[in-house]
């Protein structure tokens, strides 16, 4: 029975951190952390010292329901104690957070774990993971926004269309512009310019390979954006509007790669944080 009622404890704990306290709020704003935070990250500190010290307490609260789950109790009341000290350290870190830190249901946690009452230990946990959720529901987007989502406003780029250096988001309304002369010349019959419009872009997208590798330093990540499937609907595309009678089926089919595989891809994964980012350098 105790070795089920760890076992809860486990799936509780699990579900307090992962799932923030405010993840069921219908309106949800991402406002800028305070600069206090500054601090602790990467260029005023060497080391990212928040999110270091965010695993160095994940992984004492954590490890003591795995050691309980294990029977290893003598571990376990070790890592509480852990936690306490570490959970203390970080409430006096960033002085605008406090308030969100509860010391005494940490402590209370800690002297719960000595009783060695799996059902009792998941009851005391439940108030410092909901502490944790609720700064996390707070501030965790914001702070993975600004201090490790990567500017995409500092990108300079090289168009290979006129070897002319521009900003990353004007090269990327560019590569817009551009699949739009591809898409739009074509409805309206305008081969040769579709055609042409296709040309460069093709070549200013593939141009992505490169400006990628400045944050991507893993091919294979890179392939995933420029990879071989939207390389060869780039060819296949710029190919058939080449022909004196292009097949609208061979155009389309390229053209919904491309965006699907390509550019969908990409903003799903960097375009949220690049908007988070461009509104707070509005201010």
């Amino acid at each position: 029975m105790k070795a089920v009622c760890r076992f809860s404890c486990v799936a509780a704990l699990v579900f307090l951190i992962l799932v923030p306290a405010v993840a069921s709020a219908k309106d949800f704003f991402v406002k800028q952390p305070p600069a206090s935070l500054d601090k602790l990250y990467p260029p005023l500190s060497k080391e990212p010292k928040w999110i270091q010290q965010m695993h160095k307490m994940s992984g004492s609260f954590g490890g003591v329901f795995v050691n309980m789950k294990e029977g290893d109790w003598e571990n376990a009341e070790k890592l509480a104690g852990q936690f306490v000290e570490a959970y203390k350290e970080t409430s006096k870190m960033v002085p605008e957070w406090e308030e969100y830190f509860d010391l005494d249901a940490a402590r209370k946690f800690a002297e719960t774990v000595k009783t060695r009452d799996g059902t009792e230990i998941g009851k005391a946990a439940g108030p410092v993971g909901k502490t944790c959720g609720k700064c996390h529901g707070d501030n965790e987007v914001s702070v993975w926004a600004k201090y490790h989502w990567p500017s995409f406003h500092e990108v300079k780029v090289i168009d290979p269309h006129d070897d002319k250096e521009v900003e990353f988001d004007e090269y990327m309304k560019s590569i817009s512009g551009a699949f739009k002369g591809v898409t739009v010349n074509f409805k309206e019959g305008q081969n040769d310019r579709a055609g042409k419009a296709a040309r460069v872009f093709k070549a200013k997208y593939t141009e992505l390979k490169s400006t990628c590798s400045k944050c991507h330093t893993n091919g294979d990540v890179k392939r995933f954006y420029v990879g071989e499937s939207v390389s060869a609907a780039l060819s296949g595309l710029v190919d058939e509007l080449r022909k004196e009678k292009p097949d609208p089926g061979k155009v389309w089919q390229n053209v919904g790669i491309i965006g699907r595989e390509g550019c969908k891809h990409c903003h799903l994964v960097h375009r949220s944080a690049s908007f988070i980012k461009e509104r707070w350098e509005e201010k």
